[in-house]
């Protein structure tokens, strides 16, 4: 088995499961029985050996990590003890810092087991990956902000738009981002981000725009306008409804002309639908 190019953050593995490595790394992948041999060896790890063996093997074949990855997954489900947890996290993250290309193996790990590490070491994995900056890395983020919205950085996630423009900073921010927050960007949330359904979550949670934001959504957002006004009881005259609703895609998701027939149904535009209708009809 192919081990990692320092051995400074290598975890002590005890005598049995240095024999029960070796042992896997001599398994031929090409005969049948290999796999579960695999899996069976793997069962027999203590959960501290199978964790070393997780970060002192991130540089072996594909089959054996996922086999290690796996076990430890399933042994997740019970209680177990957090320090080795974080044992592992310190000894794959030095050596993500260390080897660039470890870096997405180690990210799907702590990805895997985000859920059960102890709140400090969620932060500091929440901290790598914003710092981080990559697409990769800020999706793991954002997932992860959702599942604990505890962990949202509301600070952290507005410089980081600051500074690259990220639409999945921008994102963040609609989702997860205070009231205060959102209207102040608003403006800036409607003119930079391309789905409008982010556009009335923002919107939804912040409360109306002045009018010219109004304005703005209306250009770049027919459907969303719609759905806003039926929302928020904003009002619309009947030829503006329609004139709207025409300017939406036909097709497409989700800023498409169903959801903008959808929001005048919800407004009780009767004669609007009537109008709309034949003129559909028509074409």
């Amino acid at each position: 088995m192919q081990s990692e190019p320092s051995s400074d953050n290598r975890l002590p593995l005890s005598a049995e499961a240095g024999q029960i490595m070796a042992i896997v790394d001599g398994l031929d992948a090409r005969l049948p029985a290999t796999k579960s041999l695999l899996h069976a060896y793997v069962a027999c790890l203590t959960f501290d050996d199978l964790c070393a063996a997780i970060a002192n093997n991130l540089s072996a074949p594909g089959h054996i990590r996922s086999a290690l990855k796996g076990r430890l997954l399933r042994t997740l489900k019970e209680p177990l003890d957090q320090e080795v947890l974080n044992c592992l996290v310190e000894a794959t993250s030095s050596a993500a810092q260390l080897h660039k290309p470890l870096r997405p193996i180690v990210d799907a790990l702590h990805a895997g087991i985000f859920d059960t590490l102890p709140l400090p070491t969620q932060h500091d994995l929440m901290e790598q990956w914003l710092d981080r900056g990559t697409r990769g890395a800020l999706r793991r983020w954002l997932k992860a902000a959702k599942a604990h919205p505890e962990l949202f950085d509301e600070r952290a996630v507005l410089a980081l738009w600051m500074r690259t423009a990220d639409p999945l900073a921008l994102r963040a921010i609609c989702l997860q981002g205070t009231e205060g927050l959102l209207r102040s960007l608003m403006p800036e949330i409607v003119r930079n981000c391309e789905e409008g359904w982010l556009v009335s979550k923002a919107v939804m949670r912040a409360g109306p725009p002045d009018e010219e934001t109004w304005e703005d959504i209306r250009a770049k957002h027919p459907a969303t306008y719609l759905y806003l006004c039926a929302k928020l009881r904003r009002e619309i005259d009947n030829k503006s409804a329609i004139d709207l609703v025409l300017a939406t895609p036909e097709f497409g998701y989700p800023d498409t002309r169903g959801l903008a027939i959808w929001a005048l149904g919800q407004m009780g535009m009767r004669s609007s639908l009537d109008e709309l209708r034949r003129l559909l009809a028509a074409t």
